[in-house]
């Protein structure tokens, strides 16, 4: 999923250098699917950040990175 976010992303948004990849996690999540957020930054306009804030245990929005992290003990300890 992200290296086809990142690929689109620079298809679609060159002129951007600066890129974001993320999830809404439960409960703030608007759908009950998983679905990668692509995002070419800056937000304009700039208010639109806050429906990407990560709210620690609470949920919101967290980086694609940090959930691969998080659930790489899992899928080592499944094999």
């Amino acid at each position: 999923m992200l290296n086809v976010g990142q690929e689109l992303l620079q298809q679609d948004a060159p002129q951007s250098n600066q890129y974001r990849f993320g999830f809404h996690q439960p409960p703030l999540n608007s759908v009950n699917h998983l679905h990668l957020h692509c995002l070419a930054l800056p937000f304009i306009p700039r208010w639109k950040h806050v429906k990407y804030l990560s709210l620690g245990p609470l949920g919101g929005f967290i980086e694609a990175e940090k959930l691969l992290e998080k659930i790489k003990p899992l899928s080592s300890t499944s094999s």
